[in-house]
């Protein structure tokens, strides 16, 4: 799982290049989950399938080690990894901003889209420092 998330990181840096920011969000998205999925596994929760890895690894760390959520890493990782989880979603379907429909093509600015890659980067670096 942690080589499925640097692959779909490297993938999102290649989107994001050839400014496909939606595709891009997608990677970063699934780059997160499969870290989060990972660390899961770790400390002995099942694997999330709902796209909702993140909030799955904060329910198994609460339970299992509490304690890491009293370190300023952790609350950081899971907070960026919030934002990012619902990104799966959206970087696949149009949604409603302001009452007005827009595609993910549209959404996904080149701004937004990089802070998206770098919070991810944040969350699964963070995840495989658990590891080492």
């Amino acid at each position: 799982l942690l080589r499925v998330a640097d692959v779909n990181l490297a993938r999102a840096e290649k989107r994001f290049e050839a400014g496909e920011y939606d595709s891009a969000v997608f990677h970063a998205s699934l780059a997160v989950e499969s870290a989060a999925n990972a660390l899961i596994l770790k400390l002995g929760g099942d694997e999330a399938k709902d796209h909702r890895a993140i909030s799955g690894l904060a329910a198994v760390i609460r339970r299992v080690k509490p304690d890491m959520l009293r370190e300023h890493k952790w609350v950081q990782v899971i907070e960026s990894g919030r934002e990012i989880q619902r990104d799966v979603v959206y970087a696949r379907y149009p949604l409603k901003v302001g009452g007005k429909w827009m595609s993910p093509m549209e959404y996904y600015t080149r701004e937004k889209t990089r802070k998206i890659i770098d919070n991810a980067k944040l969350v699964v670096d963070g995840i495989k420092a658990y590891f080492r």
